[in-house]
């Protein structure tokens, strides 16, 4: 199970991320009761892991779509609930780096800083071709060390989504 701090460090682990959005929560977002559907924050997570790569300028050379990077795997614990419209705030960072895959951690915090949910994602650099992955460049690596160098360089195959 996914556990990338110990009960009661939330705060220190919070601390050691460098990037964050804002988001808020829509009505079409929400059940009956307000609370934001479970199926929504793998939406979020998503769209904070597109940002960081953005804030990092990937220099990702462009093809069809903005990135090549994809997720592979995704390992999320919900802790608390969210509600529609509340001021939300979802931390991401990257843990790891390896030849075509990274680890990153993300968090889904509310205004007061309660965890609302913790992530970790497993990314791969697809191939354009469709089939199989490809390596990350020489200068993805230094832009994303010089953006977050939280993160540390991990020899060898797919990284798991529990590398911390």
């Amino acid at each position: 199970m996914f556990a990338p701090y110990k009960l009661g460090n939330e705060a220190a682990w919070l601390a050691s991320f460098s990037f964050f959005v804002d988001v808020r929560p829509r009505y079409c977002e929400c059940d009956g009761q307000g609370h934001v559907s479970n199926v929504v924050y793998p939406a979020y997570l998503e769209f904070s892991r597109l940002q960081y790569f953005e804030a990092a300028r990937d220099p990702e050379p462009r093809a069809s779509f903005a990135y090549q990077h994809l997720t592979a795997e995704l390992q999320l614990r919900y802790l608390a609930a969210a509600y529609y419209d509340e001021p939300l705030r979802v931390y991401s960072k990257l843990v790891a780096l390896g030849k075509s895959s990274a680890t990153m951690h993300q968090a889904i915090v509310g205004a007061e800083g309660d965890i609302r949910a913790i992530a970790a994602m497993a990314i791969v650099r697809a191939n354009p071709a469709g089939v199989g992955s490809m390596p990350w460049t020489e200068t993805q690596h230094a832009a994303l060390e010089a953006f977050d160098g939280g993160w540390r360089l991990v020899a060898g195959a797919a990284i798991s989504a529990t590398t911390h």
